[in-house]
């Protein structure tokens, strides 16, 4: 037997960017009916919860700035924003900055971004050796020739942050739907709904992909060719032989490997690999390690010499073929069919920008708060790219 819901908006993806969204939209004044689809109510497999959880405003393109600009104000005011009937969501946010080390190669790059990001608003500041050494006594320096910081970025507790907006938004009226989505149906430029696995139809006037990985898929479904494809990025869990007795910053080594903090003061650490081929692979892998991180991160800290890998963890980036750049607004050419994809590893730090953006289109068909026109489809059908040379 045939079953059918009605919705004014449909979002694909329950997720950080999805999430946010909704809560945006609600929070905002949407005037209409919200549901969210998320297959994966644990969540165990998500992006967002996958994530170290950085947010940083050290970007070369001004949309990328002003995204994170907002989301960081955003998170240190998360808590209160998404208090409900009393209890606040712990997000354990951590403002210690971000680092990037700078060798000959990459300092004329550090360079100019800082000058661009100061002229933005964003207090990055050059540091020589001896002061990036008081921020990380233990730093082999050799090879360095200082460091770009931003103080009041830094790492917080995804899995906190997404359960924070999805009960806020489901407070506000947002309904969550615990449903794969399997089609979606469409008649010439106008979309009609959607149909969920288990054989129930949901009728809309509006559908917004924010599907992460699964964002190619769900613009297949919808007759769209988004360049969205999930590609696996791993995450290490070590502990080193001692201690540091001092907070780390999120650290951007030279060689592409990062390191900070976890709890109890173990390193999360990790390094994009570049011929990484396309797929939904949850297996991480100890060779990788062993070979590609371990080197470079004992060189930068001799201490992670003798470090003991304790665990680690695979997750999806949804990397933009086009640009690695996010895709965000409406289709020019289907009507109703909003877009929040393709961030390509910096989705979690810009989630509540883009939800925020996003909510603006849908709701008055303008952005106010941030103009994320150069983030739209229309680049990759005119065949321009946004190039962020601060990708990680």
């Amino acid at each position: 037997m045939s079953r059918e819901r009605t919705f004014d908006l449909l979002i694909i993806g329950g997720g950080v960017m999805g999430s946010s969204l909704a809560y945006h939209l609600a929070n905002d004044g949407f005037d209409g009916r919200i549901g969210i689809f998320e297959k994966d109510p644990t969540y165990e497999k998500a992006s967002t919860v996958l994530s170290v959880g950085g947010i940083r405003r050290q970007f070369s393109t001004e949309v990328n700035v002003h995204l994170s600009r907002y989301s960081l104000a955003f998170y240190e005011a998360f808590e209160e924003r998404m208090e409900v009937e009393g209890i606040r969501p712990e997000i354990d946010f951590k403002p210690r900055g971000y680092l990037f080390l700078g060798n000959e190669k990459n300092w004329p790059i550090l360079l100019k971004h800082q000058a661009f990001q100061r002229s933005l608003g964003v207090e990055t500041q050059l540091l020589t050796i001896d002061e990036t050494l008081k921020l990380i006594p233990d730093l082999n320096p050799e090879d360095l020739v200082g460091s770009s910081f931003s103080p009041g970025d830094g790492y917080m507790d995804p899995h906190g942050v997404l359960q924070g907006f999805v009960r806020k938004a489901k407070h506000l009226g947002v309904e969550y739907l615990y449903q794969e989505v399997t089609g979606i149906l469409r008649e010439g430029r106008r979309l009609e709904g959607v149909k969920t696995k288990d054989g129930t139809t949901y009728t809309c006037r509006s559908i917004v992909n924010a599907a992460g990985p699964y964002a190619g898929e769900v613009g297949r479904m919808a007759g769209i060719e988004i360049p969205v494809v999930p590609v696996r990025r791993m995450v290490y869990l070590i502990k080193p032989p001692r201690l540091f007795e001092y907070d780390l910053p999120l650290v951007i080594d030279p060689s592409g490997v990062y390191f900070l903090h976890e709890a109890g003061r173990q390193i999360l650490t990790g390094k994009s690999r570049k011929e990484e081929p396309a797929g939904f692979n949850f297996q991480w892998d100890r060779t990788y390690f062993h070979e590609e991180i371990w080197p470079p991160l004992a060189h930068r800290i001799p201490l992670f010499d003798e470090l003991k890998l304790m665990s680690g963890w695979a997750g999806l980036y949804e990397i933009n073929q086009w640009d690695f750049n996010g895709i965000i607004g409406e289709h020019p050419e289907v009507r109703g069919f909003y877009m929040a994809v393709g961030f390509s590893g910096h989705g979690f730090q810009q989630a509540p920008g883009v939800g925020k953006a996003l909510s603006e289109w849908i709701r008055l068909g303008r952005y106010e708060t941030i103009d994320v026109r150069p983030l739209g489809y229309e680049r990759i059908q005119e065949g321009r790219k946004v190039l962020e040379e601060e990708v990680i």
